[in-house]
């Protein structure tokens, strides 16, 4: 069995429909089969004449549970296709997968325990996790794409961010909030955030583009266990109020929101960024407010979307994981794994699958598409690929729960913000 997981995320193996449309710097669905042509490839860890080993350490029970079991099984459709079309680099991809269950110290013995045995992480989900274990990956060079888009990993040894910022994506939702005449000029809006490197990077936005947009921001910070919010709620509607929330923490916290704000009759917008959705919070009693009022800001399409690559996805989704319940993150797990598998195809071509070799094989990549994210620049650690931010609204008719509403752009306030 060439996925060995430890809970079980099996699908059936899949024929890819998918067509390789690239060269070395630019990719748009699973490759065909790149084969070693040097004559003399060098190799390290997880490279063997005939598998490539990949890790990817994911919540699967705990914060966020079912987004990271969707993002594990995006990874797993792509390497899927790219094995039946010949592997990589004439070597079949094997997808190394545990379960940190959102727990630090668990995260830190995984890696130790992966580390020697893969040649990159394809996933590493959680700021805590992403924190702790930073060093460890710059010391390694265990090539590691982090599950997380804050300017805090710019120019980290190691770290690849696949995605706009979370800032970025904040200031872009503001602004369609603002231009859709959602919210007014010298509007307040609420922000409720986790302390770390997720929320509070997300809050610089809101506050950046406050500054920029003549706006006011109202922080509320939250714990990731917090799951009964009536107080900051209430402080929300403190002094006059505001006229949007904005949501930078979990669905737990998003559901808390929506329900209070619903059934307190506050009908105001609520931006969420992408980890603060899951559409099984459609089901629940606060459906119908975020039906209503909930608009969610990504650099990654969601899985109803229009494109052909998001089709592609969704249909072999269907047939590989027929029980399953797809979210957004099925798409950016795919596209994160396309944009490895990108890396790992220049490095063949270079003659170097060493950890050196593929770091060097992503900084080369100066296009990169994957059909479901911007046009990525990874040539510069110190810039995020790409600025760009879909809007979605909720649509419980739709799997995934979303669809777009503004296709990706990037406001004259996100591309001014550094960082």
């Amino acid at each position: 069995m060439l996925f060995r997981t430890r809970t079980h995320l099996r699908g059936l193996l899949v024929a890819s429909t998918l067509v390789l449309l690239a060269t070395a710097c630019s990719t748009r669905g699973p490759q065909a089969t790149s084969a070693d042509t040097s004559g003399s490839l060098k190799t390290g860890p997880g490279v063997t004449d005939t598998t490539i080993s990949v890790g990817a350490l994911s919540d699967l029970s705990n914060v966020f549970g079912p987004l990271g079991r969707t993002m594990v099984q995006g990874n797993e459709l792509y390497f899927k296709q790219r094995n039946a079309g010949g592997g990589i680099c004439g070597r079949q991809v094997k997808l190394e997968m545990r379960d940190h269950a959102y727990n630090v110290q668990t995260s830190v013995a995984q890696f130790s325990e992966l580390e020697p045995k893969v040649l990159g992480f394809v996933q590493l989900l959680g700021s805590p996790m992403v924190s702790a274990l930073a060093p460890r990956v710059a010391s390694t060079k265990a090539i590691t794409l982090p599950a997380t888009f804050s300017t805090e990993w710019l120019n980290k040894d190691s770290l690849v961010i696949v995605g706009a910022s979370y800032p970025g994506d904040t200031i872009n939702g503001i602004q369609y909030l603002l231009d859709q005449k959602l919210i007014k000029p010298g509007a307040t809006l609420g922000h409720v955030y986790f302390e770390g490197e997720y929320g509070s990077n997300a809050l610089r936005g809101a506050q950046y583009a406050a500054g920029k947009l003549g706006l006011t921001i109202k922080p509320i910070q939250v714990a990731p266990t917090a799951t009964d919010l009536t107080a900051q709620f209430n402080e929300l509607r403190t002094g006059g109020g505001v006229q949007a929330i904005v949501v930078s923490a979990g669905p737990r916290q998003t559901a808390s929101i929506a329900g209070l704000a619903g059934g307190s009759g506050v009908n105001v917008p609520i931006l969420a960024n992408g980890p603060g959705f899951d559409p099984a919070l459609l089901g629940t009693p606060v459906g119908a407010t975020l039906a209503a009022n909930l608009y969610v800001t990504t650099s990654y399409e969601p899985f109803a979307g229009k494109s052909i690559a998001a089709q592609d996805i969704a249909r072999t989704y269907g047939e590989s994981y027929p029980d399953g319940k797809p979210t957004t993150f099925v798409n950016y797990g795919y596209a994160a794994a396309g944009v490895l598998g990108q890396a790992m195809d220049a490095a063949c071509k270079n003659g170097d699958l060493t950890r050196e070799g593929l770091m060097k094989a992503v900084r080369s990549l100066t296009a990169v598409e994957t059909g479901v994210m911007p046009v990525m620049n990874l040539s510069d650690a110190g810039r995020f690929p790409t600025t760009n931010s879909y809007i979605s609204r909720v649509d419980a008719k739709v799997p995934g729960g979303l669809v777009v509403v503004k296709e990706p752009f990037s406001s004259e306030t996100a591309a001014g913000f550094a960082g």
